[in-house]
This record gives structure tokens, sequence and C-alpha cells, in this order.
């Protein structure tokens, strides 16, 4: 399992993102049946999850104030984002594909935790394992896409070479664009990092896994 140090400053809540050993974090396994049910589309849904083993439906968000709950997403490459408010009364995860990413996932965070009068400035997050810069190729026409769609950023943190996408340095930029002022990216490629024996750590779809996904997520102690 792997954790941010950000996040476990936070009173009052567990977390981790999975690795190819662990899929689901350790910490969140006991309470892990009574876990929403969701699809995840690659879309900008975002659902609160307000009961046990809750039919969300399609939602690539969730969050909670409830405890005892697992509350989490599944990626084999693509951005997991776990955050949580400072004082650990809601946990949040976010799925951002690149699709999630430029169809605006975290403005639509964003604006449900306004409706529900929150202030993102009361929110701390973690950009988790998902492919890097080193490994993540695209056709030229999408990554021109994301240099024009994100020109707000400079080109070369969207795309820091030819061809090439940082997904996770785009994350940690829109969280921070909607007022989530710390974020701790972890910066693991899911792709190519390997551990102390030269396994590989993480789940990756583009490198050929097809199986099970890694799951990360939050929950507040009961």
């Amino acid at each position: 399992m792997i954790s941010s140090k950000l996040l476990l400053s936070v009173p009052g809540i567990v977390h981790g993102f999975g690795t190819a050993n662990e899929l689901v974090p350790g910490v969140l396994a006991d309470a892990w049946s009574s876990k929403p049910e969701k699809k995840q589309t690659h879309g900008k849904e975002v659902t609160e999850v307000v009961e046990p083993r809750q039919e969300c439906g399609d939602a690539d968000g969730i969050f909670s104030a409830l405890a005892g709950i697992p509350i989490s997403v599944i990626t084999a490459d693509c951005v997991p984002i776990v955050l949580a408010r400072r004082d650990g009364k809601r946990v949040a995860a976010i799925h951002a594909g690149w699709r999630g990413l430029i169809g605006g996932i975290v403005d639509t965070f964003g604006e449900r935790l306004a409706a529900k009068g929150e202030s993102p400035t009361d929110w701390v997050a973690a950009v988790g394992p998902t492919i890097g810069s080193c490994c993540y190729e695209v056709s030229e026409k999408l990554a021109a896409q994301f240099v024009a769609h994100f020109h707000w950023m400079a080109p070369e943190l969207v795309s820091p070479r030819h061809r090439y996408l940082e997904l996770n340095a785009i994350a940690e930029a829109e969280l921070r664009r909607i007022g989530i002022a710390e974020v701790d990216n972890l910066r693991l490629c899911t792709m190519c990092t390997r551990d102390a024996q030269k396994n590989y750590l993480f789940r990756s779809y583009r490198r050929g896994d097809r199986g099970p996904q890694l799951h990360s997520g939050a929950m507040i102690l009961p």
C-alpha cells in the first residue's frame, strides 16, 4: 500500500493507494463490504455517498461525510485523487483519466463542494500513482489538444516532451486552480515503477495488465 504524508496528517481518517500486491489498501479491507457501487465511465459525474453499499450509477468521483464507508476509485493508469477535509469530517476520491481531466471532473468536484456549502480551501488532496510522461505517449493531435485546453499552464508542464503527457501535473494544477492549496503529488508511474526486487509495483493497462485494477481511497474512522 502507498500512502500520502499529507493525508496521514488529517485526523480521524485512513487512506491508501493500491499496489499490484495489495489491490485494496489494507486499511480499507475490513470495511470493504460497505463500499458504494458505481460505474466509472471516464466522465465527470461526482456523487455524494449517504448510505452503505449505495448504488451510485455512473460516477467517476464520490464523496461522503459518513464514517466506516470506503470512498474509493479504481485505476490502472489513470489518475487516482484522494481528498479529505482538513478536520477529517469528509473524504472523497476522483478517477481522473485524460478524458475526465479535459472534461472538467475537478471543476465538477469543486461545484459539488460549493453546493454543500464547502470551501475547497478546507480540503487537502493527494495525486496517486498514474502513468507518467516517461511512458505516456499519445497522438500529436491529443497532445496539442491538451496544451491548448490547459493554456493557462506552461506547455512544458502539460507535455514535457513531444507527444507525451504529464497527467499528474495537470491534476495537481487543476486541484490548485479550484482552491485546494495543499496537494501531495506522489509522482509514481504505474507503467515503469518497480519495487526493490525489480517487480512492477503497480498494475498498468498500457503495459498489458488486463485483470483487476488498483483501488485507492479514504475512509472516516467510526
